[in-house]
């Protein structure tokens, strides 16, 4: 890791990616909080959630064509220009018309929400072609702690700041760490070496370019399994961003400061994954360190279920950082290191897709809180786990490194 951050671009890449990602971390922090405390908030906070999965779903496949035939910086560039619109035009309005109306703030989720969704594929994409393979362990741990570390601020930043400080303040500074990652990232080096003439000649249909990821992972199919099941625990996080502040609020009986720690704890699991899994993928395999991270994120969810205090809480998010940014960063590395470049956009897509169905069917299944609680939305969420750790276990003999032929 040493070596580098002694490359120009990787610290540039690293400021621009913690401001956008410290950005992004408190609206996703602020507004959830905000709307599950007015009436009818869950239901709202639910379908929302579930309105911005599957206008996602809808766009993530025509992104990821299009990503695979336009420059991946343009594309970066463009996220964050999103970000800054979005929350500086949701900034001035709010403050116009003197506050925020459920409509306001489930507008705000979904820009948000939508940002992310821009931003980490390009990303991906963008980090693959400019880097040497030998560097993508290191650089997806550096990653991980520098994404990590940007909520972890976030989270503090935005358990202080949603009691005590307008939401059009918050969302004004938003806007501000965006901008400025736009104007970082301008000035990374980059040529777009995938736009080849062949490349650009061959321009399949949307959806065509979907169905060759599939068909690209229909050949490998241990490995298609491998990749579905590692990413669960990821599926799981963003399905529990829904329960979240519902549990803390009407489980826990606690305020935004419990909220908050239990965020930063999450943030700091994450962080000490971002730095130990580059040093044991270079010792084991990612069969061997996917596996064990995913049992430290089944400890979590288990000390949520049955241990219902706020320390308990913060503990969970601590083993549940781990557990998935560890699986994150071992995916990451065996995507970059199987995955070709000129296939990365549409196998990504695939993902993406399956992503946000999974996403959906469990968002709307979190239906049952209504009747039976918050921990029992978390039940639900261990039993979708427990089936991936058992298909991960089945397959993990297809992560062991092997020569994979190009699509």
């Amino acid at each position: 890791m040493k070596d580098l951050l002694r490359d120009s671009r990787v610290r540039r890449l690293l400021v621009a990616n913690t401001l956008g990602s410290i950005g992004s971390g408190i609206t996703i922090f602020a507004v959830p909080w905000l709307l599950v405390h007015r009436d009818g908030g869950n239901a709202a906070f639910r379908w929302t959630t579930i309105a911005t999965t599957l206008v996602l779903l809808l766009v993530s496949p025509y992104y990821g064509a299009w990503l695979d035939r336009h420059s991946r910086q343009t594309a970066l560039l463009a996220s964050e220009l999103w970000g800054f619109t979005a929350m500086a035009a949701m900034a001035l309005l709010g403050l116009a018309l003197g506050g925020f109306g459920m409509g306001q703030l489930m507008a705000i989720y979904f820009a948000g929400m939508l940002y992310y969704s821009l931003h980490y594929p390009a990303k991906f994409a963008f980090v693959q072609q400019i880097f040497a393979p030998s560097q993508y362990q290191a650089l997806t741990g550096l990653l991980e702690i520098q994404g990590q570390t940007a909520l972890m601020i976030a989270g503090g930043v935005g358990g202080l700041l949603v009691d005590y400080v307008p939401l059009w303040v918050i969302l004004l500074f938003d806007a501000a760490t965006y901008l400025t990652s736009f104007l970082i990232q301008r000035t990374l080096p980059y040529q777009a070496s995938h736009l080849t003439s062949h490349h650009t000649a061959a321009r399949p249909g949307i959806w065509r370019g979907v169905v060759e990821g599939l068909r690209w992972l229909g050949k490998r199919p241990r490995l298609a399994i491998f990749f579905t099941c590692t990413m669960i625990p990821f599926v799981v996080v963003m399905s529990g961003n829904y329960l979240f502040p519902i549990y803390v609020s009407q489980t826990l009986h606690a305020g935004a400061g419990t909220f908050a720690a239990g965020e930063i704890a999450f943030a700091v699991g994450s962080i000490l994954a971002g730095f130990m899994l580059p040093q044991l993928l270079g010792r084991y395999s990612a069969a061997v360190t996917i596996p064990g991270t995913m049992f430290v994120f089944l400890a979590g969810l288990a000390c949520i279920f049955i241990l219902r205090f706020p320390a308990a809480f913060v503990l969970a998010g601590a083993l549940l950082g781990f557990g998935n940014a560890g699986s994150r960063v071992a995916r990451s590395a065996l995507l970059l290191r199987l995955v070709p470049n000129d296939v990365m956009g549409r196998v990504s897509s695939f993902y993406q897709i399956l992503d946000r169905l999974l996403r959906t069917v469990l968002v709307m299944s979190m239906a049952v809180i209504d009747t039976q609680g918050p921990p029992a939305g978390y039940a639900l969420l261990t039993v979708v786990f427990v089936i991936a750790l058992c298909g991960v276990l089945q397959t993990r003999d297809a992560a062991r490194p092997r020569p994979i032929v190009p699509a």
